[in-house]
């Protein structure tokens, strides 16, 4: 269960970069949609997180205790969730001491 949140909000923090990939590339920054568009950007990036940052930390420490056998697919997906997880992190320490 763990690996389908962590794909699903992999899958949502995918489409929250891509759209403010496209925010970027093809709004003026003085438009107002331009601010709106990043508002709305950071619903599925947020769900993402929300999805992402619980369901790591438990497969990960699921991981290390039990040591179960693991197919290339679950890898895979634990190390995106992981990259995600920790990009999470170091922002949130880069907020706090700055």
């Amino acid at each position: 269960m763990a690996l389908l949140s962590i794909s699903v909000g992999v899958a949502f923090f995918a489409v929250a970069i891509i759209w403010f990939g496209f925010s970027a590339i093809f709004d003026q920054m003085e438009n107002s949609g331009f601010a709106y568009s990043f508002i709305l950007g950071m619903f599925p990036a947020f769900i993402g997180l929300v999805l992402i940052v619980p369901s790591t930390l438990y497969r990960t420490v699921f991981v290390f205790t039990q040591k179960p056998e693991q197919t290339l697919k679950e890898k895979v997906i634990l190390s995106l969730g992981l990259f995600i997880t920790l990009l999470c992190f170091s922002a949130l320490i880069k907020l706090t001491f700055t």
